[in-house]
């Protein structure tokens, strides 16, 4: 409303009166217009601010972080990059569709930023299929750095996950150099080895060996493979009183199936073209079969053998020319003899046949 002032007073008495009665006339006017203003205020429903509402509002958060209807404040435009668009903005909520650049996804994300200084941020997102990430730069980087955050699934997949390592981190067995001594019998924790020295308690064929071992308890199984020409493999058993079992050896197809090898005779000695003296080992076992001629029926050395038996051994063979049998010997030296042989007439022998097996144990 208006409010009215009064005109100036004149001297006189008249005047004086008529000053009077417009001055009334004034108040009476300002007084209904204010109370009419009054009565409109507190008519009205609208409700007021107090000074406590006005505290909390002038303490409240002035910056964005949303848009004002309550989504993302920023929406990154295809072509460009989320670190472009979020590095110089602060605290903020972000939106990404895909195929942005430098997106950890290749589906639309959604993601919330925190910024505590200049150009250095971190934060997290989450794409439409619903895999988490998490972010950070500082003010030196040109470029955000995302980690996928695991889901549950991952996790209960670890945790279910062989835990016991039975290999190196890069899947090599466990090494065990040529400077050691590895004692075979201190090996008993489940898992994969390379045991490049001949070591203590292995198998005497073995100067180098992968091994495997399988721990249950007290019990343990080793297995070992020769690591130089792969000829050779043992196992043996841990049992429950923690006594070991001897390595035994795995059966090969060359151990099955053994060639036959001429027997290097003296030199005074001639082989039998027609059934040359051969010689074979399988299994530990030396087998002779052939035969020879013989030029004297008294004792003469016949071959050195390499294959030796562990204590000499006696056999006798059967003669040619004249039916009798001949006394033959290998020693423990390797060395075949003939020692003698009864015949019905000794100077009509022409050789000797030889079909003999002889443990090498």
């Amino acid at each position: 409303m208006d409010i009215k002032t009064p005109r100036s007073f004149e001297t006189s008495d008249k005047a004086h009166a008529d000053l009077f009665n417009d001055m009334l006339k004034t108040l009476l006017y300002n007084d209904t217009g204010i109370s009419e203003q009054l009565t409109l205020h507190i008519d009205d429903s609208s409700q007021h601010s107090s000074e406590v509402e006005k505290k909390k509002w002038n303490e409240s958060q002035l910056y964005k972080i949303t848009g004002d209807n309550g989504v993302q404040l920023l929406n990154i435009p295809v072509g460009s990059k989320i670190y472009d668009s979020i590095k110089d903005k602060g605290t903020c909520t972000f939106y990404a569709p895909s195929g942005i650049e430098d997106s950890p996804s290749q589906f639309a994300i959604r993601g919330v930023q925190t910024v505590g200084q200049n150009h250095i941020g971190t934060g997290f997102a989450i794409d439409t299929s619903g895999n988490a990430y998490y972010f950070y730069y500082n003010s030196s980087h040109l470029s955000i750095t995302w980690t996928q955050i695991p889901t549950a699934a991952e996790k209960d997949k670890w945790n279910n996950s062989q835990l016991h390592k039975i290999t190196r981190d890069n899947g090599q067995p466990f090494y065990k150099s040529i400077g050691e001594t590895t004692d075979y019998n201190e090996i008993i924790e489940t898992g994969m080895y390379l045991i490049y020295n001949a070591g203590l308690n292995g198998p005497k064929e073995i100067k180098r060996a992968f091994m495997i071992v399988i721990s249950y308890g007290n019990t343990l199984l080793q297995t070992i493979y020769d690591a130089v020409n792969g000829l050779n493999s043992f196992y043996r058993i841990r049992k429950t009183d923690y006594t070991w079992t001897e390595w035994e050896k795995h059966l090969t197809s060359s151990d099955l199936n053994a060639a036959w090898y001429n027997v290097n005779l003296n030199s005074n000695i001639n082989q039998y073209s027609a059934n040359p003296l051969k010689y074979s080992v399988r299994q530990n076992i030396l087998y002779l079969r052939g035969s020879f001629e013989i030029v004297s029926a008294n004792e003469i050395e016949i071959a050195r053998l390499t294959y030796k038996p562990s204590s000499l051994t006696v056999f006798t063979c059967a003669t040619v020319g004249s039916y009798g049998s001949a006394r033959m010997s290998l020693s423990k030296d390797g060395i075949l003899k003939l020692d003698g042989l009864i015949a019905n007439d000794p100077s009509k022998v022409t050789r000797i046949e030889i079909n003999e097996e002889i443990p090498l144990w």
